[in-house]
């Protein structure tokens, strides 16, 4: 027995080191794996603010964690914050999560009470736990969908050609092969950084890239299926592409995707959503075409939307205050894109962070060194910039990474490759996610800006009121009632494109009167469509004839009220 125990305590201190010897990411110190991030979250449900519930579980069986804010969150319009749709984009979810803490701890404070006296919140923080997840497995990768098992090339194999930890260093790089027909060649300034050479400038390329890994079906293709999922953030109806990676069998097939639209659809006082998205239209606004407002399928947002979408984009990047913002990538069956064109509401989407604009960090010669080189050579000047765009942005990431002293480099180191025997392979290149998110040092901070542009929304949002109201006797139990129905907000009651849509509800304007009251003009309740901001307004005209003796019953008021859910109520008598 104690041959035993010895052996097993050998075995475990051997385990121990070689936990602690497995390599760790640099980009994802700081931030919280699920269970962590869902304890965090389950918190919040100690706070008389908060309620926290779980809105259905991934196709992986992890909750989709929903955070209402708020008190009588039925009776007011709603806002929704929907963290990182895409689940390597940690940092949108993190953020979600510490705006509502922030929110909760400052609850007291005047600015988060006229929020939540104007508005529900209603805040999503990782609507993809499971690409989130996978963000935390080794080897470290960028991952792309949920835990559903797919066949991403279409051969009707699942997972069979995952990529491969070549050099044993606990990261998913590049390979870089040395070939004449390659179109790569090294950047002028820093030979770690690939560019497309140009042959109208005599430039020849020298390599091609792969990820790492090796052709594990002998398709003559590379890591083409990884079995990755279902991207949450390319499963929404807009713009859905079928039969192609990580899109899914079907528009909103995940039941994580499900759960999320279901929600919003049974919650129809949802005025607007912010979301933690790639798909940044805050400060790359989306774009009008006069040329396409005419088609059946709109596919642009419609000029009247943008004209506000704009300016609320400007405050969004006073709030900020960044600049140089990359541009979003290309996609199809977004959320950002779905919650416009489909669900018809106000769609505001954030990067939130970037690497900033980051020289290269020039190295102090000691003044022993300076006199050497002097000597050595008296013309030697220092080593200047070749202006070359291509690669600026793998440039700068290098320079970040270096200024903030992040290992976020694999430095390039030639390997044996079984598919390329007779070339020159090396591995290395970025570590996963290193570009994506920001160290988490800056996440409270950035969390607060983004506070600060929430509790701005509600001033932008419609506010009904009801002008001129009269009741006007005219004899015989005859009455003429009339008022005017306007908008003083900024934002129209609905979006033109959910008017277009019909999926918002619209205004309803309901005269309330004495039983068995005859209308001979108008009807009780009557619906105005879409008002427009500021100047918005609709005039509504009822003639009534009282029941009876036509006399009003003792202490009865003619009153009426207009409302609708994502744009509040108003009351005159």
């Amino acid at each position: 027995m104690r041959i035993f125990w010895s052996v097993a305590a050998a075995w475990l201190c051997v385990s121990v080191i070689a936990a602690a010897q497995e390599p760790t990411s640099p980009a994802l110190v700081g931030y919280r794996n699920h269970e962590d991030f869902s304890a965090a979250v389950k918190k919040l449900d100690d706070s008389d603010l908060a309620e926290v519930v779980s809105l259905g579980k991934s196709a992986g069986g992890r909750d989709v964690w929903l955070i209402t804010i708020g008190k009588d969150k039925d009776k007011k319009p709603a806002l929704a914050v929907v963290g990182n749709v895409q689940g390597s984009h940690l940092s949108g979810g993190e953020l979600a999560l510490r705006m509502a803490e922030q929110l909760i701890v400052n609850a007291d404070k005047d600015e988060v009470k006229k929020l939540l006296e104007q508005v529900t919140l209603y805040i999503i923080p990782r609507p993809d736990p499971d690409g989130s997840e996978k963000c935390f497995a080794r080897p470290f990768r960028v991952p792309a969908g949920n835990d559903r098992k797919t066949d991403d090339d279409r051969d009707f194999a699942f997972g069979e050609d995952p990529p491969n930890d070549l050099n044993g260093d606990g990261f998913i790089t590049q390979m870089r092969i040395e070939d004449p027909a390659g179109t790569l060649m090294p950047h002028p300034d820093d030979p770690r950084v690939l560019i497309t050479a140009d042959p109208k400038k005599n430039e020849r390329g020298k390599y091609r890239i792969l990820s790492e890994g090796i052709d594990d079906d002998h398709d003559e293709q590379w890591n083409e299926d990884a079995g990755d999922g279902v991207a949450f953030d390319r499963n929404f109806t807009f713009n859905y592409k079928p039969f192609t990676p990580n899109t899914g069998p079907n528009a909103v097939s995940e039941p994580e995707c499900r759960a999320v639209a279901d929600f919003f659809f049974d919650h129809p006082h949802i005025a607007a959503v912010f979301t933690f998205s790639l798909d940044d239209n805050l400060f790359h606004t989306w774009k009008p075409n006069s040329q396409t407002e005419k088609e059946r399928i709109k596919k642009n947002i419609l000029g009247s939307d943008a004209t506000a979408a704009d300016f609320i984009a400007e405050t969004y990047r006073k709030i900020h205050g960044g600049s140089d913002a990359p541009s979003p990538p290309d996609g199809h069956g977004q959320f950002s894109r779905w919650s416009y064109f489909h669900f018809g509401r106000w769609s505001l989407n954030a990067r939130s962070w970037w690497v900033p604009k980051s020289e290269a960090k020039k190295e102090e010669a000691k003044d022993d060194d300076k006199d050497e080189a002097k000597k050595d050579d008296p013309k030697k000047e220092e080593k200047k910039s070749s202006g070359e765009k291509r690669g600026s942005e793998q440039i700068n990431l290098l320079n970040w990474l270096a200024a903030n002293k992040i290992d976020g480099f694999v430095a390039w180191k030639e390997i044996k490759h079984p598919d390329f025997p007779n070339q020159k392979v090396e591995v290395g290149g970025f570590k996963p996610l290193v570009d994506l998110n920001p160290p988490a040092a800056e996440l409270d901070k950035l969390a607060e800006k983004h506070v600060t542009f929430l509790q701005k929304l509600p001033d932008f949002l419609p506010k009904l009121e009801l002008r001129e109201f009269s009741a006007e006797a005219l004899g015989g139990g005859v009455y003429r009632v009339k008022v005017t129905v306007a908008n003083s907000g900024y934002l129209p009651t609905m979006p033109e494109m959910g008017s277009v849509n019909g999926i918002p509800y619209p205004l309803q304007v309901e005269l309330q009167v004495p039983k068995d009251t005859v209308f001979v003009q108008g009807s009780p309740r009557s619906e105005i469509n879409r008002l427009a901001g500021v100047t918005g307004k609709s005039e509504r005209t009822w003639l009534i004839r009282l029941p009876g003796d036509g006399k009003l019953p003792e202490g009865f008021e003619f009153k009426v009220r207009a409302w609708a859910p994502a744009v509040g109520e108003a009351v005159a008598k």
